[in-house]
């Protein structure tokens, strides 16, 4: 790749209106963001205590979700998505935001024809799944096979709405608009709530009332609460692809009489959004495949809960993970792309290394905490109804493996996006089917060979998400020909470091301390506020600079007077 010549007093760069005052943007998605992982928390809560532990319907239903969102996620949330922002980034800066609405509409079709075709024939391929791979003696779709089949063909629509819903926000980041598309995975969650709580009107709770654990009763009970809850998860969908709707008619994107009807001479269209988005597509499906791999090793591999202590021990390390990493990249690819398509390298570089910096910031103190407090953290949220001690240590053991994987897996996020954003979607894709193949070795020594159990997944995943940033990192500068890093990760990292593990043995303490005394809830409550305190005091002491800026923003922001 021939590196652009770079400018060594470049002119200051001032992103449009749509794009400035980044850190109220990345305020306001992290907020809206907390709400929904806070909803989708409880969401998990209510299907643990609904389902239990050591439910096979539920293994199999999430085995079946899994399959929608192999394809979701470099379809629409990934590849396609991406490839469309850029598209539309090109059209709106060269010609205009009316050619913008035009090229968004064609590919909402598009899209619209290639993800129903799509759900139609995984339809009928998964009908017509074998109960073991072919030319193997593995049972892939785990013990209950046409469990799997049913619950995927239910959910396989979902992938419509979902894509959909993607594409949407998508071309809203593009527009500057964060408060609509950050609002709706919250009522998403909030319609997965109300399902969960109909069932458990209709059904009853899991607190032993029902049949034996196993029993043909309980089978039949728990299929029929898993097809209700398919039916909950295609409202889910519709309603965050709804609540996005009034946000495209103010940000121009639906048009009107006065519309353009045809895309401009010379812009891409929605076939050159798809060609653009066949590499990202790859690298998206290699991550995803990865994904779907492990959830088929846990249900066939794993012996009953072992696919429910994988999805829960992962839906809580997600919770830092999004809150920080995923909100932080998703508010500034937008003007990366920007600066990229302007080929600003020097600013390219700036906003990448203060963000990735302010990821870590948060990022590491957050993973050191949930390491420290996972088995109380387990036990609160999930120790209710039907799921038991056992699967409480079965997902400890999982989410304190994945706790290593936060900041790496936050940081592989932006640094991706870094490449996309200068039009290198090659490397990414590379590293991330080495990963595929790596993970899927490490997976196969540590449950065949070792005898590991869940944890053995969660180890595989951090070892990967580890690897895959290390790859990658280098490349800013040799691949992509960007300016040398003028942050100064070297100092101010150590420092996190200390700060964090301040913050850990902070919390760790008061848990211990108060659990006997104030109950488990509180005394967790209590541990993460002391925590937080500790590392926000550590590092003002120790002088990071990040954390000091962000404290800074807050009161003055808190300042009596202030409108």
């Amino acid at each position: 790749m021939e590196r652009p010549e770079i400018d060594p007093h470049p002119e200051p760069s001032r992103p449009p209106d749509r794009h400035r005052r980044l850190a109220l943007r990345t305020a306001l998605v992290s907020s809206l963001t907390l709400v929904s992982r806070v909803l989708g928390y409880a969401r998990e809560m209510l299907a643990a205590a609904l389902f239990g532990d050591t439910s096979g319907v539920f293994d199999a239903f999430l085995t079946a979700f899994r399959v929608p969102n192999l394809f979701r996620r470099f379809l629409g949330e990934g590849a396609l998505a991406t490839s469309f922002q850029t598209a539309l980034t090109e059209v709106d800066e060269s010609h205009g935001e009316r050619a913008g609405a035009v090229l968004f509409r064609k590919t909402l079709g598009l899209m619209m024809v290639v993800s129903f075709i799509l759900s139609l024939l995984v339809m009928a391929a998964v009908s017509m799944a074998p109960d073991q791979l072919p030319g193997t003696e593995w049972a892939w779709l785990g013990a209950d096979p046409d469990a799997v089949r049913d619950l995927t063909i239910r959910v396989m629509p979902f992938l419509v709405l979902v894509c959909l819903s993607a594409l949407v926000t998508g071309a809203l980041h593009v527009r500057g608009k964060f408060g609509a598309p950050a609002f709706a995975p919250a009522a998403m969650n909030l319609a997965w709530i109300a399902t969960l709580l109909v069932i458990a009107w209709h059904f009853g709770w899991g607190d032993g009332s029902e049949p034996g654990v196993g029993s043909a009763g309980q089978v039949e009970r728990h299929v029929a609460m898993a097809r209700w809850l398919a039916w909950g998860l295609l409202l889910a969908g519709l309603v965050q692809l709804v609540v996005q709707w009034p946000a495209l008619r103010k940000a121009g994107l639906l048009g009107g009489r006065e519309g353009l009807r045809a895309l401009p001479e010379g812009a891409p269209g929605p076939g050159e959004v798809l060609r653009r988005s066949a590499p990202l597509a790859l690298g998206a499906a290699v991550y995803q495949i990865n994904v779907m791999v492990d959830g088929l090793m846990a249900e066939s591999l794993l012996s009953n809960g072992g696919p429910t202590a994988h999805y829960y021990a992962n839906r809580v390390q997600q919770f830092p993970l999004a809150l920080v990493a995923v909100a932080a990249t998703s508010a500034v690819f937008p003007a990366l792309q920007q600066l990229g398509h302007r080929r600003e390298l020097l600013a390219l570089r700036r906003l990448h290394d203060r963000t990735h910096l302010a990821i870590v910031a948060v990022a590491l103190p957050a993973a050191v905490g949930l390491f420290v407090l996972a088995r109380p953290v387990v036990e609160v949220s999930f120790e209710h109804g039907a799921f038991g001690p056992e699967g409480v240590d079965r997902t400890t053991r999982a989410l304190k493996a994945l706790c290593f994987a936060i900041v790496p897996a936050g940081a592989t996020g932006l640094v991706a996006r870094t490449y996309y954003s200068v039009g290198d979607f090659s490397t990414p894709v590379k590293v991330s089917a080495a990963m595929l193949v790596l993970n899927g070795l490490l997976n196969v020594l540590f449950l065949v060979v070792l005898g590991m159990d869940v944890e053995g997944l969660a180890a595989a995943t951090a070892v990967t998400s580890a690897l895959n940033v290390a790859m990658l990192l280098p490349g800013l500068t040799r691949r992509l020909g960007l300016p040398k890093s003028e942050v100064p990760f070297r100092r101010a990292l150590p420092r996190m470091v200390a700060a964090s593990v301040v913050s850990g043995v902070a919390a760790g303490a008061v848990e211990r301390t108060l659990e006997g005394a104030l109950g488990p809830a509180l005394a967790l409550f209590l541990a993460i506020g002391a925590g937080g305190g500790a590392y926000l005091g550590a590092a003002l002491a120790l002088g990071i600079e990040d954390v000091r800026a962000i404290s800074k923003k807050v009161l003055a922001r808190l300042r009596p007077g202030r409108r």
